[in-house]
């Protein structure tokens, strides 16, 4: 059967009803989605040598003939080991594999056999547990071997196999890069990029490869956002008047003092807000650098106008948390609604009492007068219903990274006449330059000063010896009334990766440490009202020590809190950390943050003592840059990249270039109608993302 790429999953070989289900979960159903899913990284096992030449240390391919093999029990009785030796003219090598009894049976003596793996070299020359495949075969073993991200039941052998039956397809893509730009980047054809990423036949091969694929994707988001902002300019919004009265008054009744780069964000919102077509605007700021206020002046002033605002938050704990802070600063009951809550106020309602505080209409008009309540905030499950974005006249996103261009691009393609302003908020700060390629579509305002009286978070890397006494500084802590949180990498023990869990450290705290505090846990797991509870408990003081996962990276502000201790750090990203560590520090008092490394490498240690050197999130970010290096090969979410694949902060060269072309290309085709292949693999970007 030929395959193509409309082909779906279900036809390539090899591939059952399970693996085809577990492949449905990560949204691949045809052939051309299995291509677009790359590795995220490669095992080098292209070095072939012979049996009798392999080299304890060394990561080798073997391909020999089974001379012996045989199966016994190990010392440990629960542990069966096949035992088999290798041949071919240049000597002999040991072969061991643990609890893999049916290999006895499928390698009888006399199979050519390739394997792969590195030589151990403690008991004698040996290959301990090595991947292998029939000689000649190539797939998994002689080459660099692609590893792919996994779920359910698929093993990695399956999933390898399947895609060298994909990659014929390849072919069949067309490339949309034009000709000129190929030739002078001596870029490889799009179906030769594919093809080696996937399976290269040499470093350079893949170098190349990944060069290609991330320079499409930047090119392609340069060209994405051009669309935007050209359909920005064209389509339609109801201006929303400046009252600047009203602007003073509101400013003047806050609790505290606004800092200039806060003054100077809310000035740029207010004016974007004035204008006849959709304001399109970022707001990136620090950790705790003040940008849920400006949030609410923007509010404030829409509603004034007499038009609705929603706030769209990532998760249900970030939204419930600006639910209070809105409420705070407006002088209106704000509206929550998320998968298991609706609220107006602190009132408990239905969502029908919600709507209809909220005055929708099937089609709203811009001289609409509300009543009732015209704020609403809550998770992107508010987009579903009755409720659409065409209802609010302005739309604040939470957390810009997790939401991508192609939504912008959807929020002005609604069915209505009139698009909504759109504030994003981003608490990733990264440097600007970089934040102009990243999210190119948008208009900039940073928050870069800390409110008045925000002492920095005190910092230290704590290694073994030096962690009780650490501990003695927490309980002195916890008697001063303050309370702490502990962030693990894990929510469960895990032997292979040798870091400490949330079950493990929070036992461990409760039967000595901190025996006599109040001590609860919080993981992703937990259902969302458990979630809630423990967070409420934490806010309230009835818990005196959160032990948690990253859930708390974003959206829990507990003024009281004073110590963030995080476990394992070196296994976080520093704007994990930074993120973290911005848990602490939201009042006067002196905060701590203490990083508990479990095993420390060169560049994890630049990360943490990083830390140590600054609480600047800009120049954080900067350092990361630095650290990944040009060598990174694969994107982060974490990064701020949530949009590619491939690409990374690190490629600030193929970035200029991704943005030279498409100015360039831009001034000649501004509409593209010479070039209908890029015009139709825009479209099919994003076509790809609904708003619900």
């Amino acid at each position: 059967m030929a395959i193509h790429l409309s082909s779906p999953v279900s036809d390539l070989p090899g591939l059952g009803s399970k693996a085809v289900a577990d492949l449905k979960s990560l949204d691949i159903t045809s052939v051309r989605d299995l291509l677009w899913y790359v590795p995220f990284r490669y095992d080098d096992f292209s070095r072939i040598v012979g049996a009798g030449k392999a080299r304890a240390g060394e990561t080798v391919t073997v391909i020999g003939t089974i001379q012996s093999i045989q199966s016994r029990s190990a010392r440990n009785r629960r542990v069966k080991l096949v035992e088999a030796v290798v041949g071919d003219e240049t000597g002999e090598l040991k072969i061991v594999w643990f609890n893999q009894l049916y290999l006895e049976k499928t390698l009888p003596v006399g199979s050519k056999v390739s394997l792969a793996g590195r030589v151990d070299g403690r008991f004698g020359r040996c290959l301990t547990n090595p991947i292998i495949e029939r000689a000649g075969e190539q797939t998994h073993t002689g080459r660099i071997v692609p590893v792919y991200g996994l779920t359910g039941s698929l093993t990695m052998r399956r999933l390898r196999d399947a895609m060298r039956a994909a990659l014929p397809a390849a072919e069949e893509f067309p490339d949309w890069l034009p000709r000129h730009i190929v030739e002078h980047e001596t870029y490889p054809s799009l179906s030769r990029a594919l093809q080696g990423v996937h399976f290269p036949e040499s470093q350079s091969e893949l170098d190349a490869a990944v060069q290609r694929l991330k320079f499409d994707e930047l090119f392609l988001h340069q060209l994405m956002f051009a669309r935007v902002r050209v359909d920005r300019e064209r389509k339609a919004s109801t201006a929303i008047p400046l009252d600047q009265g009203f602007l003073k008054a509101f400013v003047a009744r806050l609790p505290f003092e606004l800092t200039t780069a806060q003054r100077k964000a809310i000035w740029e919102v207010v004016q974007d807000l004035e204008k006849s077509h959709p304001m399109n605007r970022l707001l990136e700021g620090d950790v705790g650098s003040g940008k849920t206020v400006v949030a609410a002046v923007a509010a404030a002033s829409v509603l004034h106008a007499g038009s609705r605002v929603v706030y769209l938050a990532p998760t249900e704990i970030l939204a419930t948390q600006q639910h209070t802070a809105l409420s705070k600063f407006l002088e209106e009951p704000v509206g929550l609604l998320t998968r298991t809550m609706c609220k107006i106020g602190d009132k408990d309602v239905t969502r029908d009492e919600l709507l209809e505080a909220l005055q929708l209409v099937t089609t709203p008009s811009p001289s609409l007068k509300r009543r009732g309540t015209g704020c609403v905030v809550g998770t992107h499950a508010l987009l579903q219903d009755r409720l659409k974005v065409s209802d609010f006249r302005l739309v604040i996103v939470d957390e810009q990274h997790r939401f991508g261009v192609e939504q912008r691009h959807a929020l002005l393609h609604t069915d209505e006449q009139s698009a909504p302003h759109l504030l994003s908020m981003s608490a990733t700060p990264i440097p600007r330059t970089l934040a102009l390629t990243v999210f190119g579509d948008l208009e900039l305002s940073i928050l870069n000063e800390m409110p008045p009286g925000r002492k920095p978070v005190a910092t230290a890397v704590v290694l073994e010896p030096q962690q009780a006494g650490m501990w003695k500084h927490v309980r002195e802590q916890l008697e001063m009334g303050r309370q702490i949180f502990v962030v693990c990498p894990l929510i469960d023990p895990s032997d292979k990766l040798g870091v400490k869990s949330v079950a493990e450290v929070a036992r461990e705290l409760k039967k000595g440490t901190l025996k006599d505090a109040k001590i609860e846990t919080l993981h992703g797991r937990l259902k969302t009202d458990e979630k809630e509870k423990a967070i409420e408990k934490f806010r309230t003081g009835k818990i005196d020590v959160l032990v948690s996962t990253t859930v708390v990276e974003v959206g829990v502000d507990i003024p009281n809190a004073s110590v963030m201790v995080i476990v394992g750090a070196e296994r976080f990203g520093l704007a994990q950390l930074h993120q973290l560590r911005g848990r602490v520090g939201r009042s006067d008092i002196q905060s701590y943050c203490y990083l508990l490394p479990e095993q420390l490498s060169g560049t994890s240690e630049a990360r943490l003592r990083a830390m140590e050197e600054t609480t600047d999130g800009f120049r954080l970010a900067q350092t990361d840059l630095e650290l990944r290096g040009a060598g990174n090969v694969f994107g982060s979410a974490q990064s701020g990249f949530a949009d590619f694949q491939l690409a990374t902060p690190a490629d600030t060269n193929i970035m200029k270039k991704a943005r030279d072309y498409a100015t360039e290309l831009l001034a000649k085709d501004p509409d593209l109608d010479g070039h209908p292949l890029i015009q139709e693999r825009i479209e099919r970007q994003f076509k790809m993302v609904h708003l619900e």
